[in-house]
Parts: C-alpha cells; sequence; structure tokens
C-alpha cells in the first residue's frame, strides 16, 4: 500500500513527536524518581504531553521570534513540562491513596448494608 505525500509526511511527523515525547518522558523520569512509577506507557503520555505544553507554553508567555520545538531550548522546556506533569501525577496518586487509607482506618463502607436472604420457602402474596 502506497501512501501520498501528505499521508507520509503526517505519518513521520507524528512519529518524530512520539519518539520526542518518549525521550522527554524518560529524561524527565530520569530527574524526578520516585515510587508510583507510571510505567513505559506513562512516560510516554507524560512526555508527549510535556513536550506539547510546554513549548506552547513557552511561546504564549515569553513570545520569542524564532522559537523551534525541537531545539535544545524546545527540549528543556519540554522536559520542564515533563517534570511538572510528573509532580501532578505524583500528588494525584499521593492523595488518592491517602483517601482510600481514610475510607479504610475509619471504616466508612460506601455500600449499603445487604439484608440476610431469608431461608425456606418464602410465599409471595398479593392484594
Amino acid at each position: 500500500m502506497e501512501l501520498s505525500t501528505a499521508a507520509q509526511a503526517w505519518v513521520n511527523l507524528i512519529l518524530v513527536w512520539v519518539g520526542f515525547g518518549t525521550v522527554v518522558g524518560f529524561v524527565a523520569t530520569m530527574f524526578l524518581p520516585a515510587t508510583g512509577h507510571p510505567g513505559f506507557f506513562g512516560n510516554l503520555v507524560i512526555g508527549i504531553m510535556g513536550s506539547c505544553t510546554g513549548p506552547v507554553a513557552f511561546v504564549l508567555l515569553l513570545k520569542p521570534e524564532h522559537f523551534h520545538p525541537m531545539s535544545p531550548v524546545g527540549f528543556t522546556v519540554a522536559v520542564l513540562a515533563s517534570i511538572l506533569l510528573l509532580i501532578l501525577y505524583r500528588c494525584a496518586c499521593f492523595f488518592t491513596r491517602v483517601s482510600a487509607k481514610d475510607t479504610k482506618s475509619k471504616d466508612v463502607n460506601i455500600y449499603p448494608p445487604v439484608s440476610p436472604k431469608p431461608r425456606g420457602k418464602t410465599e409471595i402474596t398479593t392484594k
């Protein structure tokens, strides 16, 4: 199957961004190692999100004249954005663990009590 040149350009662009995001995610994880590691696909997603949101925020905040996201400055901004996303991810994991521990420690039951099933024959009466 032969793709058109426009389709090949889009596929190449997507593959480059996935590769760039993967490298960014792994570099960010090297700077911020901790428990609750998101794994390979988590690094991939966090890296791609950081490599998209970091340069956009950089351009919106600083308005540089000449900026390319896949430059050393773009890479640094993407890694910083990925580190911020990792911090947010780990905070979310921490707070969900804390809230789960709180419900266990207080013996809070989120399900209504179940009445025992009647044994033997039950009669259905109609009026």
